[in-house]
């Protein structure tokens, strides 16, 4: 019942980063246009983590994936200049809150190297986060 919440708290909190970029959000038609910088989110979660004897509270964890994709042959430069901004908007410690959840960014998101495929190089972000649910 509250991942929807968190997933909804962090994609808020991405739509607020500017300037925007055009976005392939989970389970929305998205075809990007040639040469147009854009980006893929995904959401990746992890088991969950039982925190008390009787079970009455738990942590959901996972990444808020990020894929930052540029028309290759334009340089590295914007690319990697978006991901540091991508890594600051989401700098810890913040508090995302939907509803009654409350997301929390605790780690400084990782940006991995680039790969490139024939039309686009992407570099992706990996925005770490918990969050503690009470049963």
């Amino acid at each position: 019942m509250s991942l929807h919440l968190i997933q909804t708290a962090l994609e808020k909190h991405l739509i607020a980063l500017a300037p925007a970029l055009p976005t392939a959000w989970p389970n929305k038609t998205f075809t990007p246009a040639t040469g147009t910088p854009w980006q893929r989110v995904d959401h990746l979660t992890n088991a969950p983590l039982d925190m008390t004897m009787e079970r009455s509270m738990h942590q959901e964890r996972g990444i808020l994936q990020i894929s930052l994709f540029y028309a290759v042959n334009t340089g590295r430069v914007a690319a990697m200049q978006r991901a540091e901004l991508t890594r600051a908007h989401f700098a810890p410690v913040q508090y995302l809150t939907e509803d009654s959840v409350k997301v929390e960014i605790g780690d400084t998101p990782r940006i991995a190297s680039a790969m490139q495929d024939a039309d686009w190089l992407m570099v992706p972000v990996s925005v770490y986060w918990g969050a503690f649910i009470v049963r």
